[in-house]
């Protein structure tokens, strides 16, 4: 199996995973419209009865054909359908059902072989149906037994005056003494000739048939049948489940794993960060996901001097991602700066108290961090633009100046807040060789990670790819003010998708 048709399995089965409740409730209304057919459309049963057809010919002096040649299926389930075979039926049954529903009822199957028929017919119980089915069934056969008798009578009076004229022409011949031998043998031959065919004539068997089956030993079928009906409402619920879930999937442009984030252009995956609370420094898995992250920004071919997060996600406090990327990096050797633009107060706490921030130098502009606790990690805090002149309210000048003469083992990452304008965005990626996007699972839009790698690919930045953060992550200790608003659901399902290899 080759890469694209793995993606394409995973994201099928991470949309039918993420619209399970969808693709159920639609199959309980299956089932409950399946119930409610069984309730409202009345029950009916099924009995069939099969008969054995005696093959009467219509010539019987040339028997030249088989016993299935000479009878024509359709003409015999017609006839064994009609008015006049469900007349009698309905003569001998004396329920009153009335011929026409007889009719209705009936239906004819007739064998491979042209001679056994199965007659059928339904009714609203089993006795019903059973005495409908073995009513038809002799009905038809009595039927073309009288057809057979009065085609019989027929022959037998086309050849009885045959016999009388020959009679009478030799009974003449003899009075008047003019037979002679020869003639006298000819008469009496043709006189044997028709008395034989007379002979071979009464031997024929006019019986329409027998029954081989009645309808009393045949199983009697229910319809509608409970079991099917249950199991295509619950099948077909699920189908429109699953047509329903990838219809809502293509409509819901939130966020939700690696094929929306590849399919907005901000792909690959560099990771996915599942915990709800997260912490700086990272640990337990976090820590693992974050050094993956570290190596495949480290494997671009693009040196990594200068890194821009944008976020994405939809929390009024800036994500973790930028903080703990510069402490991952610190850890490898380099010597990091991250420079935190409009963090709030009580998120550069958070990030102070966990890297043991000390003060290391202050100036008119911003004041820089040293952590005593990963060593070649310093933190810078701007001070936020109050001239209406300055170049802009998050990319300061004092934030351009950084990266100016940073050594080849240094690393700047800028971090910016949620919600940073367009101009911010563009003035980081500017200033960097490569962007990486924090995007908040079902909340994040593919819209907003559409236009954050335009804006990187205009601003001349490399976009590494994107960062996956569950739904409601926060910094332990920094307080969202949006969970008081827009968005306070508690967050509650887990990132689907995998990380780009």
């Amino acid at each position: 199996m080759n890469e694209t048709s793995s993606v394409g399995i995973g994201y099928y089965a991470s949309v039918l995973l993420k619209r399970w409740k969808a693709i159920l409730g639609v199959a309980l209304i299956g089932l409950l419209a399946a119930i409610a057919v069984l309730v409202l459309v009345p029950r009916q049963w099924t009995a069939s009865t099969v008969v054995n057809l005696n093959v009467i010919m219509a010539e019987p002096f040339n028997p030249a054909r088989s016993a299935s040649g000479l009878l024509d299926v359709s003409t015999e389930d017609q006839v064994a359908s009609s008015y006049v075979v469900a007349a009698r039926a309905e003569e001998a049954l004396g329920t009153g059902t009335g011929v026409q529903t007889l009719r209705r009822n009936t239906s004819v199957d007739t064998g491979s072989d042209a001679t056994t028929v199965t007659i059928s017919y339904t009714a609203d119980s089993p006795g019903a149906a059973r005495a409908g089915a073995d009513a038809m069934a002799n009905a038809y056969l009595a039927y073309r037994q009288d057809q057979a008798e009065a085609r019989k009578e027929r022959i037998l009076e086309q050849l009885q005056p045959r016999v009388n004229a020959i009679a009478d022409a030799l009974g003449g011949a003899e009075v008047l003494g003019s037979t002679s031998d020869d003639d006298g043998a000819l008469i009496l031959a043709q006189i044997a000739s028709v008395e034989a065919q007379i002979n071979e004539l009464a031997l024929i068997d006019t019986s329409g048939g027998s029954v081989l089956t009645p309808a009393a030993v045949n199983a009697v079928t229910q319809q509608p049948q409970r079991m099917a009906v249950l199991i295509a409402g619950v099948l077909a619920g699920l189908v429109l489940g699953v047509v329903l879930a990838f219809i809502l999937n293509s409509l819901d442009r939130r966020v939700r794993g690696q094929h929306d984030v590849e399919s907005a252009g901000a792909g690959p995956v560099l990771g996915l960060l599942t915990a709800w609370q997260a912490t700086v420094p990272a640990t337990g898995t976090d820590l693992g996901t974050f050094r993956a992250v570290r190596e495949r920004l480290l494997a671009a071919e693009l040196p990594l001097t200068v890194l821009t997060v944008i976020d994405d996600s939809h929390a009024d406090v800036p994500s973790d991602v930028a903080a703990n990327l510069a402490a991952v990096m610190a850890q490898d050797g380099f010597d990091v700066e991250l420079i935190l633009m409009g963090a709030p107060a009580d998120y550069f706490e958070s990030v102070k108290r966990g890297l043991d921030l000390i003060p290391d130098e202050a100036a008119a502009d911003g004041q820089v961090f040293r952590s005593s606790r990963i060593e070649g990690l310093n933190v810078f805090r701007p001070l936020g633009q109050t001239k209406n002149h300055g170049a802009d309210e998050y990319v300061t000048e004092a934030v351009r100046r950084r990266p100016v003469g940073q050594a080849a083992e240094s690393v700047t990452i800028l971090a910016l807040p949620p919600h940073a304008e367009e101009a911010s965005r563009l003035a980081a990626g500017r200033l960097s060789g490569g962007a990486v996007i924090v995007a908040e699972t079902t909340r994040t839009r593919t819209r907003e990670l559409q236009s954050s790698a335009n804006q990187m690919n205009e601003a001349g930045a490399v976009l590494y790819g994107a960062v996956l953060v569950n739904r409601g992550r926060k910094l332990a200790g920094a307080v969202d003010t949006a969970e008081n608003g827009r968005d306070s659901q508690q967050p509650s399902q887990s990132i689907s998708g995998g990380a780009g290899q």
